[in-house]
């Protein structure tokens, strides 16, 4: 079996459509960005889907008449890359609106230059591991349940009992690299 076969390919993961928590949908979330003036914050834990909402939000913002650029901050990135996306945020003015994932790698001298930089842009949502830098839109999370609905969803088939508890407690409650192990189990 080739790499792109495998039902835990990265291709598949990313194409997963955001599976919201009961009683919110596309329509909620969208409501409460605009009742912050587009300046919002998706929060929470490494493996939880906030980069997977943040790129699905671009056609809904889209839609709406926004022209979104996403951008994306690692642990990795240099000074150099940091003052490089403040200079590109500054030239944006509306409709652009800022999709910043990875937020909480800046310090806070250069949030607070992105932030001012963010102010002709049409919004700016980022996303963050814990609250802070703009107003809470919506925290992710996960669940043994949520892995377990993952997985029917990529292979149509169902975990051995346990085995979603197990993963998700060996992987500290992060789905993504739950689901690169079973990657590997499936590719060996």
């Amino acid at each position: 079996m080739s790499a792109r076969e495998n039902p835990f390919a990265s291709h598949r993961i990313e194409a997963l459509p955001y599976v919201f928590p009961p009683g919110l949908e596309w329509a909620h979330l969208l409501a409460a960005f605009e009742a912050a003036s587009w300046r919002s914050a998706i929060v929470g834990p490494s493996g939880t889907g906030k980069t997977q909402l943040l790129e699905q939000l671009a056609p809904h913002l889209e839609a709406r008449g926004f022209r979104p650029h996403l951008r994306t901050l690692r642990a990795e990135c240099t000074l150099a890359d940091k003052q490089a996306l403040i200079a590109e945020v500054g030239a944006l003015a509306a409709p652009d609106f800022l999709l910043l994932d990875g937020a909480e790698q800046l310090t806070t001298r250069h949030w607070l230059s992105l932030h001012a930089a963010a102010r002709g842009c049409a919004g700016c949502i980022i996303t963050l591991h814990r609250a802070g830098r703009l107003p809470t839109a919506i925290e992710t999370g996960s669940s043994p349940a949520l892995l377990i609905t993952l997985v029917e969803q990529l292979c149509e088939a169902t975990l051995p009992e346990g085995e979603a508890e197990l993963l998700f407690r060996r992987h500290l409650g992060n789905l993504r690299d739950c689901l690169r192990e079973l990657y590997d189990r499936w590719d060996g």
